[in-house]
């Protein structure tokens, strides 16, 4: 009771239970004898909970409820365990030619086994691997993760499997794409590799040996050969029917949408699609209905994107190579951002040098160097977020060269007149092009960003904006270099008017 006495109630005081009620009420006949009626609300189950934790907070109340009554529909979707579906399988081709030869087998360190162990029956009970009497078995390589617990790789297979030529989806034209939607949903499939079949006639192809046994697997394992190529052709036609508002990237799924009512139906379409070939979603890796966020990499919506903020934290803490190897993965991690960055060629440069030689060792690291190394890091750190293009409005090409190399910027002038760049594109010289007059730099710049941005400008007018005053009367008249004139000739694909405006980029 409120005043923290108790009081013993007969239960046909007490009405029926209503198990749909928002509350729980216990009601009785005389209330005025036993006091103020107390209301329990009542506990959600862990599907209405999770689903609560991973709403975007841009909903409001009305939304919110939607969008959760709506993903309720599809609870079996987000709940049933692993398992392959019927709608396409993944096929091994051998080379031409070559004659499997069973490999040296080593043993599974001490350490792993206890993990490994696990691994192979939590694989077995989920029906994705099966014992195996093949002939030719690989060893499984345990690979460490950064959570301590291991992954199991098989690679000698791939040494002798052709590589089914699969077209791969243009992730930047994705980014731009999706990331014009107000709205935004993103689903990650559970364990999606693991959802594909593997054809019955291929499975002994990808037997491996442990210290307990031999195993083969019944699914398409991480690591295949030619695997990304099978589940992104296997998702394509998933959501085929879907293309305007939905598109994967292997097994990263985006909705995207201009106004709430069209997210909801779209939502729904995807989700239902899913559900018709049997896959399996993983809840607590989706995020729903949301004006921004983060897709393979960038984080997206409104318009804009932008570099994943948890990237750049790791590039800042990122610390000087030095060894040929270091000095490629800091390449790597920060050459995935270039577009972000004005001229990244021409400030890489001492970076690249450093890669140059088969023979690993050591780097001489010096002054340039630092300035390289600590300047790309700033400016990743302080990059401008990109703006998709719009097609109603007119693109201007700011191209640039230098001794080392060629920088150019698409961009747009907003409603304010303000410009707003799409993308930056660069490219060092080679030696013989460092050898260039200067006027053959600057033109090449200009072809250069045509190529470059082709896919958003053909067809359309392009004001050219350069630093270098001759270009302009050079390009417009009848060039005489050889090579001005087959460049001009190569200009002619695309309409366009040059201006001159000192100090662009």
């Amino acid at each position: 009771m409120p005043d923290a006495s108790v009081r013993h109630v007969h239960q046909n005081k007490m009405r029926e239970f209503v198990a749909s009620s928002g509350s729980v009420n216990v009601i009785f006949e005389g209330e005025e004898e036993f006091g103020d009626v107390e209301s329990t609300p009542l506990i959600e189950d862990s599907f209405c909970q999770e689903i609560k934790s991973i709403t975007s907070s841009d909903l409001s109340a009305t939304q919110r409820n939607e969008l959760e009554t709506m993903l309720k529909e599809f609870e079996p979707l987000f709940s049933r365990p692993v398992q392959p579906v019927a709608i396409g399988e993944h096929i091994i081709e051998l080379l031409p030619n070559v004659t499997r030869q069973k490999p040296h087998s080593y043993s599974v360190p001490m350490s792993y086994r206890r993990e490994v162990d696990r691994q192979v029956k939590e694989l077995l009970d989920l029906g994705l691997i099966e014992p195996s009497n093949a002939d030719v078995t690989y060893p499984i390589v345990c690979v460490a993760k950064k959570d301590a617990s291991i992954r199991m790789c098989i690679d000698a297979l791939n040494a002798v499997t052709k590589v089914p030529n699969y077209p791969m989806k243009d992730t930047q034209e994705l980014i731009f794409t999706a990331g014009m939607a107000q709205w935004l949903s993103c689903l990650d499939l559970l364990k999606g590799y693991y959802q594909i079949k593997m054809h019955d006639e291929n499975r002994g192809l990808t037997a491996f040996s442990t210290h307990n046994g031999v195993y083969q697997w019944k699914v398409m394992p991480f690591g295949l050969s030619g695997a990304s190529g099978t589940f992104q052709k296997i998702m394509n036609n998933v959501l085929r029917s879907h293309y305007s508002y939905a598109q994967s990237y292997i097994d990263d799924i985006i909705v995207y949408s201009k106004t709430w009512d069209e997210h909801l139906i779209h939502l729904r379409n995807v989700l239902q699609e899913l559900e018709n070939a049997g896959f399996s979603v993983k809840l607590r890796k989706c995020t729903f209905a949301a004006k921004e966020l983060q897709f393979l990499g960038h984080k997206i919506g409104g318009g804009k994107h932008a570099p994943d903020e948890e990237k750049i934290a790791a590039i800042k803490r990122l610390e000087r190579p030095k060894t040929k190897k270091d000095a490629r993965s800091v390449l790597g991690l920060m050459g995935f951002y270039r577009s972000y960055i004005p001229n990244y060629a021409e400030f890489a440069t001492p970076l690249t040098e450093l890669t140059k030689g088969k023979k690993s060792g050591d780097v001489k690291w010096g002054k340039r160097e630092e300035e390289s190394f600590c300047g790309l890091k700033k400016s990743l750190c302080e990059a401008t977020a990109l703006n998709a293009p719009d097609f109603g409005k007119p693109f201007e090409i700011h191209a640039d060269a230098s001794d080392y190399a060629v920088g150019c910027c698409l961009t747009q002038k907003d409603e304010k007149g303000n410009y707003r760049p799409i993308a930056f594109v660069s490219q060092k010289f080679n030696k013989t092009q460092r050898n260039w007059a200067t006027i053959e730099k600057e033109a090449y710049a200009i072809l250069f960003g045509f190529k470059k941005f082709d896919k958003w400008l053909h067809g359309t007018t392009v004001e050219i904006v350069t630093d270098h005053n001759p270009l302009k009367y050079l390009i417009e008249k009848t060039p005489k270099s050889p090579k001005l004139t087959r460049w001009a000739l190569a200009l002619q694909r695309w309409s366009y008017k040059i201006t001159h405006r000192p100090g662009i980029l």
